[in-house]
């Protein structure tokens, strides 16, 4: 079995009346990637949210890497390797690729400065740079300013500007979502390919059941911040709550 880079022991969360997650349970393995799937509400962002760092659970504990992160800052969490994306493509439209690469590299190896485009001579970073936009499939568009990009090719950009920090699990937050069928399958090939690379875990939310049923090794399904079902695909789509509650079909007794 692979070993466990994220564990969620008795993690809740409310807003108000809202729960949004309740005793939840679960861990998540290197080199599995894992789709948390579920209806409008069903707490899937507000997960992301709060094992990321940008809220804090009401109760329970994050462990990863073996380590208690539950109140940890984001900073602290980026450095040891865990980063997300947005459901919004997160750029520095203004600046060039290579520059929107080039800021988490320096750091990253602390060689942070105001003076970016000095930086970017030091042949270490260059070489940092080059190598993830040739990762996600940009690098001949390495001078081509962010904001010219179409939507696809941004979210690539941040699929990288997040892979620049290291990270050996990321958090993708909907990552298809406004993209036509040519972008779509360039992104899942390029998240296919970094995952087979065994560098970064991937886990990941989406609403597009071909995108989850076609990429996923595991699903997780969320419903009122409580999990009704988790298994490989096939198991999920076999599960008639999981049927009943999400995928649509009226199951027969």
């Amino acid at each position: 079995m692979n070993p466990t880079l994220l564990e969620v022991r008795d993690l809740n969360k409310a807003f108000g009346t809202v729960v949004t997650a309740r005793n939840l349970n679960f861990s998540l393995q290197s080199g599995v990637i894992t789709s948390i799937i579920g209806p409008n509400g069903a707490g899937k962002s507000t997960l992301i949210n709060i094992l990321t760092g940008l809220i804090a659970p009401d109760s329970g504990e994050i462990l990863f890497h073996g380590r208690d992160i539950t109140r940890e800052p984001i900073a602290r969490r980026v450095r040891w390797g865990l980063c997300r994306s947005f459901q919004v493509a997160n750029v520095f439209g203004h600046l060039s690729l290579f520059e929107n690469i080039a800021i988490p590299v320096l750091a990253v190896t602390r060689k942070a400065t105001s003076f970016l485009r000095s930086t970017v001579r030091d042949k270490d970073v260059r070489r940092e740079v080059e190598s993830v936009l040739n990762r996600i499939g940009l690098l001949k568009q390495s001078h081509v300013r962010a904001g010219a990009l179409s939507h696809g090719d941004q979210r690539l950009l941040e699929v990288g500007i997040a892979l620049a920090a290291k990270p050996s699990m990321l958090f993708l937050d909907e990552p298809t979502a406004g993209m036509n069928p040519v972008e779509r399958t360039r992104i899942l090939q390029n998240i296919r390919e970094l995952s087979d690379g065994g560098e970064v875990t991937f886990a990941i939310v989406e609403h597009d059941m071909d995108v989850v049923f076609s990429l996923s090794e595991r699903v997780i399904v969320l419903h009122r911040g409580q999990i009704i079902g988790d298994g490989t695909p096939e198991q999920v789509k076999a599960s008639p709550q999981v049927r009943e509650v999400y995928l649509g079909e009226e199951v027969a007794e």
